[in-house]
C-alpha cells in the first residue's frame, strides 16, 4: 500500500494485519435514510466541480489556464497484532483554543526572503522482498527537488524562495513512530519549517501531535488523514486528496448500495484495521448506514501496524478472515489495501470467489492480484492515477496534470507507472495549494492564517490528483476529494476502468 490507498500494493502495508481476529455479527434496523451523495447520470458533472462527459463516459480535459507552480498566485497503514474489543481514541494534547481550532503559537511576518518547507520521503525498503510491484520508477526526493527548483526559478512562493527540508522514513523500519518522531524533530527543531507538504505512508498520532505542537500546518497527501475525531484534535491537519476514515467507509458503502452491489440480501463480510481510528470511525459512520439499509454483516477487526516487524502476523490474520467468511457463506467482502491482495490470493487458492467492494487502488491490484479475483472487484475511488492504469484514465489530461508533468520533464523525470503519476500529482497539488494560500495571506506564514486560506481556496481549487481535480471541506473533514466514481474490471483490456456515474463524496 505505498500510497497506501492510493496504491494498495506497496509493501508498506503488507506490514499489516494481526495474528488473531475478532468476529462480530451485527443486526440491522428497519429504517432507510437514503443515499447521502447526490447521483448523476453517467456523463454528468457534479456541482460544477467535475468535467462533463461527451456521452461515452469519458471526461474531456478541463479548460482554463494552466496552474503554475511558481508564484502561488493562481488559483495505512495496515493492521497488526491481536484484535481488541475496545476502540482507540488517538493521542491527546494538540494545542487548540478549546474549540478545536488552532491557537496562536507564533508570529510570522509577511516579509520576503526565504521559507523552509518540509517534505516526507518514503523508502519502500521491504517491497522487493515481499514480491510486490510498487509502481514507482524514481525516488520521492527527485520529485520534490524538481518542484522546489521550479518554484524558485519563478521567484518562489509569494516572493519567498523555498528551501526543502526532508523527513526520511522507510517502511522496512521496525518502529515507524520512532522514525517519524525523529523526522518531526528535524523538521520543527533542527529546522523551522513553515509547513509540511505531501505524501505520508501512514497516519501516526504522535507525528501529527508534534506538528500541531510546533504550529506547523500539514497538507497531508496520505491515504488516511485521520478520522473526524482526529481532524478536530489536530487543527494543523488538512487533506489534499483523501477523505477521513469515516468518509472513505461511507464512499464505498454509498457507492456499493447505489449500484446494487450490496443489498439487504447480501451476506457482507467486513475486514478493517484500527489505523487512523478505523474501529471507532466504522462504529460511528458505517454501522448506522448498514443498519439503516438493513444490511447484516460480519466484522473482522485487527490492530494497526506499528512497524515492519508486524508483517509476521499479516498473512495469518487475513487467511483467518478468508476462511471464516468462506465458511459462513459471505458473498461480498468489504476490504482494502494489501490485506485485500492477501485475501484474494488466499481465496483463489481455496476456490472461494466472493464479490469485493473497496475504495482506491485498482491499478495496484491489477499488477499483483490473481486474475480470477480481479473480475469480482468493484472499487469506489477518487484517485484516477491509482484506480486505473495510465492507458485507461477516465478523461484526457487536465491542465493541472499537464503543468505538473511539464515541471518534472524539465528535471528529466518521466512518469511511467501508476505510483509515479499519483505521487507527482499529489506533490504538485500540495505545493500549489500552499502557494495559493501563501499568496492569499500576502506572504504571511502564520499557521492560523494559512489554515484559513487553505479552507477558503479548496472549494474552487482544481488540482491534478483527485477525480476532476476537486476538493471539498465540511465541518467534520478538512479537504479530501469532492467526488468519487465506481470502477470495474474490463475483460477486453484486462484492466480496471471507471464505469459508474460520478457521485459527491458523502460528508461524514
Amino acid at each position: 500500500m505505498r500510497r497506501v490507498a492510493a496504491a494498495l500494493a506497496l509493501a508498506l502495508m503488507v506490514t499489516a494485519c494481526g495474528s488473531t481476529v475478532q468476529l462480530k455479527s451485527t443486526g440491522t434496523a428497519a429504517t432507510d435514510d437514503g443515499l447521502s451523495p447526490g447521483t448523476n447520470q453517467a456523463g454528468g458533472g457534479q456541482d460544477g466541480q467535475v468535467p462533463t462527459t461527451d456521452g461515452t463516459g469519458a471526461v474531456p480535459p478541463q479548460s482554463g489556464s494552466t496552474q503554475g507552480l511558481g508564484s502561488g498566485a493562481t488559483g495505512g497503514a495496515g493492521s497488526t497484532g491481536s484484535a481488541q474489543s475496545t476502540t482507540g481514541s488517538g493521542s491527546a494534547g494538540a494545542p487548540t483554543n478549546g474549540s478545536g481550532s488552532l491557537s496562536s503559537g507564533r508570529s510570522n511576518s509577511a516579509s520576503s526572503g526565504s521559507i523552509q518547507l518540509g517534505f516526507m520521503t518514503t523508502n519502500v525498503g521491504n517491497a522487493q522482498a515481499l514480491g510486490v510491484n510498487a509502481g514507482q520508477t524514481y525516488p520521492d526526493k527527485a520529485v520534490y527537488d524538481a518542484l522546489v527548483k521550479d518554484v524558485n526559478s519563478k521567484g518562489g512562493l509569494a516572493g519567498k524562495k523555498v528551501t526543502a527540508v526532508y523527513g526520511d522514513t522507510d517502511t522496512a523500519s521496525s518502529d515507524w513512530s520512532t522514525q517519524f518522531q525523529a523526522a518531526c524533530s528535524n523538521l520543527t527543531q533542527d529546522h523551522k519549517v513553515k509547513a509540511v507538504i505531501g505524501y505520508v505512508f501512514v497516519f501516526i498520532d504522535s507525528f501529527e501531535q508534534c506538528l500541531a505542537k510546533a504550529h506547523v500546518p500539514h497538507l497531508y497527501g496520505g491515504y488516511q488523514p485521520g478520522d473526524t475525531a482526529q481532524q478536530k484534535q489536530f487543527p494543523t491537519l488538512s487533506s489534499i486528496a483523501h477523505p477521513t476514515t469515516d468518509g472513505s467507509y461511507l464512499a464505498v458503502l454509498n457507492g456499493a448500495v447505489a449500484a446494487g452491489r450490496v443489498t439487504s440480501k447480501s451476506k457482507l463480510g467486513v475486514f478493517i484495521d484500527n489505523c487512523a481510528n478505523g474501529w471507532s470511525a466504522f462504529d460511528r459512520s458505517a454501522v448506522p448506514f448498514l443498519k439503516s439499509h438493513q444490511i447484516t454483516y460480519e466484522l473482522v477487526k485487527t490492530d494497526c501496524a506499528t512497524g515492519a516487524s508486524d508483517v509476521s502476523g499479516a498473512a495469518t490474520a487475513v487467511k483467518s478472515a478468508e476462511l471464516q467468511f468462506s465458511a459462513h457463506g459471505v458473498d461480498t467482502v468489504f476490504i482494502g489495501g494489501v490485506a485485500m491482495l492477501l485475501f484474494m490470493e488466499n481465496a483463489a487458492s481455496q476456490g472461494y470467489h466472493p464479490q469485493y467492494v473497496t475504495s482506491v487502488g485498482g491499478a495496484a491490484l491489477q499488477a499483483n492480484a490473481p486474475a480470477d479475483q480481479l473480475k469480482l472487484m468493484h472499487g469506489y475511488g477518487w484517485l484516477p492515477a491509482v484506480d486505473t492504469d495510465p492507458q485507461h484514465q477516465p478523461y484526457g489530461r487536465t491542465s493541472a496534470q499537464s503543468a505538473c508533468l511539464a515541471v518534472l520533464a524539465k528535471a528529466g523525470l518521466v512518469p511511467k507507472a501508476y505510483n509515479d503519476f499519483m505521487f507527482a500529482y499529489l506533490s504538485c497539488d500540495g505545493v500549489n495549494l500552499y502557494g495559493q494560500a501563501l499568496a492569499k495571506t500576502g506572504g504571511n506564514t502564520d499557521p492560523i492564517a494559512i489554515q484559513q486560506a487553505v479552507l477558503a481556496i479548496e472549494p474552487t481549487f482544481k488540482g491534478a490528483a483527485t477525480y476532476g481535480g476537486a476538493l471539498r471541506s465540511s465541518s467534520n473533514q478538512r479537504g479530501g476529494a469532492a467526488s468519487f466514481r465506481e470502477y470495474n474490471w474490463v475483460t477486453g483490456c484486462s484492466c480496471f476502468q471507471y464505469q459508474g456515474p460520478v457521485r459527491s463524496m458523502p460528508a461524514p
